[in-house]
């Protein structure tokens, strides 16, 4: 059910096992992973929060990645999602390493501008998914060529895509989730419904509005004051579309949250997930992609248990535990997660009366 997605939220609570190890102070892997093949992107978004990473041609080895994840998958890993800060699909290996993942009993998911899923990607790779998130910020071609700044004729290409995968999805009855993600930024305020209804019309599963936050280090030059506030009506209209196939996650929440402040000082769910770059560096997370003073080790010359127990890691989480955290970027993934291990940490007067 789409309901179970919380794309709002976190499921962290799914895995008390690992959250018991966690507050008793055990070592502990990732739950999760990001993954990016490549650095390189055939588009260049308005938006784009790794714009300053310059968009190079690294690709990320599939035979490393593969063994790397075998290794994971044994010491507790249940998911990768292959996105990071390029365009997968620019890497011709991706569709196998999707396969080879889900191979190994892991959960597997891909971000993508969708421009590169032809029906031959999709016939390859759709069935090893759990779920597949494609990037559309425009509900028209003119607007869609301006903010992602691409070729015109890339948003028909993505329409017929998500058509073909819809077709393949039903034909075959799989049970991958297909999605559509627009970050809503003043340039594209007007294209929202439009794009509702054309996905209504293609028969995906869900559509998410998700609010635009900046990275740290991007040179975007999107205003970041932007008043979300005047679009929550937005909602109500947006849920009139809505059917029992066919959702709109309208990031609301998300939205009032870029006013409020965190309720918590570091960034206590880092040893639940990581990141591994193109370059085949281990990050503790995107924010910290580039940087390589915050890199864990790096996968072509060390396996993924001497670096995740190595030295340099541990002195790198006691780093971060006392960094100052109020210029990490705003909602990042594990912002709703932070929230929860705070609590735990600091559970207050009274808990016993539940």
């Amino acid at each position: 059910m789409i309901e179970d997605l919380r794309i709002d939220s976190h499921k962290l609570m799914f895995h008390p096992e690992r959250v018991v190890d966690w507050l008793r102070g055990y070592p502990i892997y990732p739950i999760g992973v990001e993954i990016a093949p490549t650095s390189a992107c055939n588009h260049r978004c308005i938006f784009c929060a790794l714009d300053y990473m310059q968009y190079k041609p690294v690709l990320l080895e599939k035979k490393l990645i593969v063994e790397t994840l075998q290794e994971m998958g044994k010491r507790g890993l249940k998911s990768a999602v292959f996105a990071g800060e390029g365009e997968p699909l620019l890497n011709k290996d991706t569709p196998d390493m999707i396969n080879q993942t889900k191979s190994l009993g892991i959960d597997t998911a891909m971000s993508s501008n969708g421009v590169l899923f032809k029906r031959e990607v999709a016939k390859d790779c759709l069935h090893s998914l759990s779920w597949i998130r494609f990037s559309v910020s425009a509900g028209t071609e003119k607007v869609y060529q301006q903010i992602h700044r691409c070729r015109c004729e890339d948003f028909s290409i993505v329409i017929n895509n998500l058509h073909e995968a819809v077709e393949i999805k039903r034909h075959d009855q799989l049970n991958t989730t297909l999605g559509v993600q627009l970050l809503l930024i003043p340039e594209n305020v007007g294209e929202v419904l439009e794009l509702a209804k054309k996905l209504k019309e293609i028969g995906v599963d869900y559509f998410t509005i998700k609010p635009f936050s900046k990275h740290p280090a991007s040179i975007s030059s999107i205003d970041e004051n932007f008043d979300y506030e005047e679009l929550l009506e937005t909602e109500i209209q947006l849920k009139n579309l809505e059917t029992e196939s066919y959702k709109i996650i309208f990031r609301s929440n998300s939205m009032k949250k870029l006013k409020t402040t965190k309720a918590y000082t570091q960034c206590w769910g880092l040893p639940f997930f990581t990141y591994i770059d193109a370059n085949a560096n281990v990050l503790p997370c995107v924010v910290f992609l580039g940087n390589e003073d915050f890199s864990y080790g790096n996968l072509k010359t060390q396996n993924f248990v001497s670096i995740w127990e190595g030295e340099r890691r541990q002195a790198l989480i006691e780093t971060l535990a006392h960094m100052d955290i109020s210029g990490c970027r705003e909602l990042c993934r594990l912002d709703e997660i932070n929230n929860y291990l705070h609590m735990l940490r600091h559970p207050g007067a009274h808990v016993n009366f539940i």
